[in-house]
């Protein structure tokens, strides 16, 4: 720190020197605020004795060493590089009574009778004998931390100065304890000891630090601000001045308090004492509710101690009229220092606060610190801070607030409603940690301890662990409560209830399976073709209206565009509404309808606005959702992820009944990956029985039934895929988008022989009545082709993959480009073939199945490539009759190209390509674009994907040519 503004202080210290020189030997104590530069004046002080001779022992206190004895006194002797003096000290210290450890002390502030005797006079005596060769100045600086045996020895010097040529020179931080010490008044009452003060800045000091560094600034700073944003402090000035210089480069002006300010005010507290910085503290948590005698009160010290802790931080420069200088001090505090630790100063600091108007969430905080408050108005604040934190999902906070809630409530109707509170902040964080609740809210239904809307949201938590029965009867009772909403519920209240009804019937179909044609015959009826329900908040409604859709959908009673009324839905759908009904069930009508590109979009935008708000329940549920798309798509790989993510976000014990649908995503791309080895691991998943009365366990029985085709084990998975059948028969829920089970179990009639079962599930799949999604429908088309002629497969197979590729449903495609493979080699067409399996391997490898064996469908043969046949021709024919310009055309036509890309690439018009074209297509004997694939040789038509043109489509045409 550059000195500026103590010559004066510099001259006292001079003429005290000149004097000890004289024979008369003095003290003189330094005093200062933190920060003020009281370091820098006896630095100063220290050059400007160094040329007069006298010989200069530096001390530094700390208060991690004011309990080891003479460590300031060592100092000092080993600055005077005496032969042994440092180690002497220790030496002559006498064992403590009873052994072991350092001495001591007799009495507070005292030192042991025997240390005082025959210790302090020996050390002592060391810079006596250096003063009768030379002065002597004794300087320790921040004595205020110095140990008790040192400082005995500094007044023992202090009492002899006037025989001796000894200055001693003690630096002090005000504001401290040690100003009340009768240490320092015996100091400060001897006739040879001065005080000398260093206080604040003034105007012209500042104005002296600015023109330091002013060098190289486009224009001269404003001096009134900086003398009031620091105080007059040194060390605030200096930050402040690197403030504005950083400021200064980024284009800003004026000193704007920033990094390195906030760094000197946690100097500044860092080096004082407790109630120093307790009170920085207190004060700055009270901001404007602060008062100038509340602190000493609010931290249990005495008033002498709390006036001294403020005036202290006033000459630091931190506060002006009892309150920060600039926010940026009190955002300073709040930041970067260390909180006390005491539970009593949080709970007086929050009744304080309660009683001058703080809100919920401020005093949330404290009363979260202090663990358990009595107080009758604790409880209610915590309650109100909780919904606030959750409504910011700021989850952790509500839980916290909750839990001190629950711990200081003694009232049992208080208590369920907090542990309800707990139920539903801990669901979007991990639910597993909610079960404990569970029992005490399902016992107090019964004996009307509970509000309406409390039974209402405990029949959803009970569903979702699996504890239907339960549900069923908290339904009843509110059923039976025929219109008794509490005050507060008339709005919306019928909703919730229609709300639990409609989970109830299609989360446990068999169960509630009653509630079905009351929710078809409710208010969802009306808002099913997407019409507005007046008098409902937009939250409400846009609920009601997902819901409505999802019924009419699962009821196959669905009208209109479900895709669009499904994403207008979730456009609606904001991430800080309470729960994700809305989203998932918009989510379930597009899944179930074939919407597959629309709900993988839709689902990235879900996730993504669920990892930014910190919910790790809905991000799981979003990821499960996002898994089945995938594998529907065919995208292996990332539904592997997905459903990782889901089972890792919340681990499975947190997902109830619901942790079939993650599992089964699983095992299923374990299975259809062929990692059987790892997909045993995803069967001892713990699934409870209640899964297997919701949809999520017809999901398991889906995937676990293409598991044992993939071990070959067909009776076990004929056996899951028939009982997903029976169950969804018996819950009317027969819905191919939902769980495919036909066209699964007649794939396995068909590997066990059985084409006549096999032929019947087909045809049954193929004529039943309302929606049918493409992908069931080219699947059905693919397994039938199996049954058929051979001369009939490769046109049930091309109108199987006309609707997969419509769907984007590329692994089935592969499937069924696998079983065309076959149908070409079976009628001697072995170009086609080739051609065929090789398309057919390529959408293996995309879709994340690296083998060619088709272990994931038992239909046809188990390769997607045909054997090679021996000795017989291609079908087709020789591509040798075509010229080079025909054949490099028609190589680009059959890669996918347009006529307008072919003449870009070829350098030639669009008629001359579709000159080409035509003598190609009369040669080859085709008629269609499509068909120049299977009329050309293998090696020259490798795939049909449209990889753009220019450079790639010149490169096509030289391998071609």
């Amino acid at each position: 720190m550059k000195l500026v503004e103590r010559d004066t202080e510099l001259s006292v210290l001079e003429g005290l020197l000149d004097a000890c020189a004289a024979g008369r030997g003095g003290a003189v104590v330094v005093g200062g605020a933190v920060g003020s530069g009281k370091t820098a004046l006896l630095r100063a002080f220290q050059e400007r004795a160094a040329p007069t001779g006298a010989l200069w022992l530096q001390a530094t206190a700390a208060a991690a060493e004011r309990e080891v004895p003479l460590r300031a006194a060592g100092q000092l002797l080993r600055t005077a590089e005496l032969a042994g003096a440092g180690a002497e000290p220790v030496v002559w210290l006498p064992p403590p009574a009873g052994g072991g450890g350092a001495p001591v002390r007799a009495a507070a502030g005292a030192i042991p009778a025997e240390v005082a005797v025959n210790v302090v006079p020996r050390v002592c005596g060391i810079l006596f004998a250096q003063a009768r060769k030379r002065p002597v100045v004794v300087c320790i600086d921040d004595v205020h931390q110095v140990d008790a045996y040192s400082l005995e020895c500094v007044l023992y010097v202090v009492r002899r100065l006037a025989v001796s040529r000894i200055l001693v020179v003690l630096g002090e931080s005000s504001g401290t304890a040690w100003e009340d010490s009768p240490a320092r008044r015996e100091l400060l009452r001897g006739p040879a000891c001065r005080f000398l003060h260093v206080g604040p800045l003034p105007r012209d000091g500042v104005v002296a630090m600015l023109a330091a560094g002013q060098k190289g600034r486009r224009s001269a700073p404003p001096v009134p601000e900086f003398h009031r944003l620091s105080g007059g402090s040194p060390l605030l000035m200096e930050a402040l001045l690197d403030d504005y210089a950083d400021a200064e480069r980024a284009g800003g002006a004026g000193p704007v308090p920033g990094e390195a300010y906030e760094r000197a005010v946690a100097q500044c507290l860092s080096r004082s004492d407790d109630v120093t910085r307790r009170t920085a503290w207190l004060l700055a948590v009270l901001g404007e509710r602060a008062a100038h005698g509340g602190p000493a009160e609010l931290l249990g010290v005495s008033r002498q101690a709390g006036e001294r802790a403020l005036r202290s931080l006033h000459d630091m420069g931190l506060l002006a009229d009892g309150r920060f200088r600039h926010e940026a001090g009190r955002t300073a505090v709040l930041r970067r220092a260390e909180p006390p630790r005491s539970a009593r100063l949080e709970a007086r600091v929050a009744q304080v606060l309660y009683e001058r108007g703080a809100p919920a969430t401020a005093l949330a905080r404290h009363l979260v610190a202090a663990e358990t408050v009595d107080a009758p108005w604790a409880l209610p604040v915590l309650l109100e801070a909780a919904e606030a934190a959750l409504a910011r999902d700021e989850v952790g906070t509500a839980l916290d607030c909750l839990r001190v809630a629950r711990d200081s409530c003694a009232d049992e109707q208080q208590l369920l409603e907090v542990r309800l509170a707990l139920v539903r902040a801990g669901w979007r964080v991990d639910p597993s940690a909610a079960v404990r609740h569970l029992s005490a809210l399902t016992d107090a239904a019964p004996a009307g301890r509970l509000t309406t809307r409390a039974m209402k949201e405990l029949v959803g938590h009970l569903l979702w662990f699996g504890r239907a029965d339960d549900a069923l009867e908290v339904l009843r009772i509110v059923e039976e409560k025929d219109g008794e909403e509490e005050g507060g519920e008339e709005d919306g209240a019928g909703v919730g209830l229609e709300s639990v009804r409609f989970w109830f019937a299609y989360g446990y179909p068999g169960l509630a399976g009653k509630y079905r044609a009351e929710v078809a015959a409710g208010p969802y009826r009306g808002t099913a073709a997407g019409a507005r329900t007046p008098g409902l908040t937009p939250e409400q409604d846009t609920q009601q209206r997902a819901l409505a859709l999802m019924a009419s959908v699962l009821d196959q009673r669905v009208t209109g565009d479900v895709t669009g009324r499904a994403e207008r839905i979730l456009q609606e759908t904001r991430p800080e509404d309470r729960t994700p009904a809305a989203g998932l069930a918009a989510l379930v009508a597009l899944i179930v309808a074939d919407g597959l590109p629309e709900a993988a979009r839709w689902c990235e935008i879900l996730l993504a606005e669920a990892r930014e708000h910190r919910t790790p329940m809905w991000q799981s549920l979003f990821a499960s959702a996002k898994a089945f798309i995938e594998i529907r798509l065919g995208e292996l790989a990332a539904a592997e992820e997905s459903a990782h993510t889901a089972l890792t976000v919340v681990p499975p014990e947190g997902w109830g009944a619901a942790v079939a649908a993650p599992v089964a995503a699983l095992l299923y791309t374990k299975a259809a990956t062929g990692r059987l080895d790892e997909a045993v691991a995803h069967l001892k998943v713990p699934v409870p029985d209640a899964a297997f009365r919701t949809p999520a366990g017809l999901l398991y029985l889906w995937a676990r039934g293409h598991y044992q085709l993939a071990a070959g084990r067909p009776y076990a998975a004929l056996e899951d895929f028939h009982r997903c059948g029976d169950l969804m028969a018996r819950w009317r829920l027969d819905l191919s988008g939902l769980v495919p089970w036909r066209t699964d179990a007649a794939q396995v009639h068909v590997a066990l022989g059985d084409d006549r079962r096999a032929r019947d599930l087909l045809e049954e799949e193929l004529v039943r009545t309302g929606h049918r999604p493409l992908w069931t429908r080219g699947v059905a088309l693919r397994v039938l082709a199996s049954l058929a002629e051979h001369a009939d497969r490769p046109r049930l197979l091309g109108e199987a993959m006309d609707l997969l590729q419509r769907g984007g449903h590329r692994l089935e495609l592969a499937y069924a480009m696998a079983e065309l493979s076959y149908s070409y080699w079976d009628v001697n067409d072995d170009s086609r073939a080739r051609i065929a399996a090789r398309k057919a391997q390529q959408l293996m490898r995309e879709c994340g199945i690296k083998a060619p064996v088709l272990k994931a469908s038992p239909v046809g043969a188990a390769s997607a490539c045909p054997p090679e046949r021996s000795g017989a021709g291609c079908a087709g024919r020789p591509p040798a009759e075509l010229s080079g310009a025909e054949l490099r055309v028609a190589t680009l036509a059959a890669r996918g190209y347009t006529n307008r890309q072919i003449a870009a690439a070829l350098f030639i018009t669009i008629s001359t390509v579709e000159q080409h074209l035509t003598r190609a297509y009369r040669k080859l004997g085709v008629q269609r674009r499509t068909d120049l694939a299977t009329r050309l040789e293998p090696d020259t038509v490798e795939d049909t994907g449209l990889d753009g043109c220019g450079d790639g489509a010149r490169r096509d045409c030289l391998r071609a040519g």
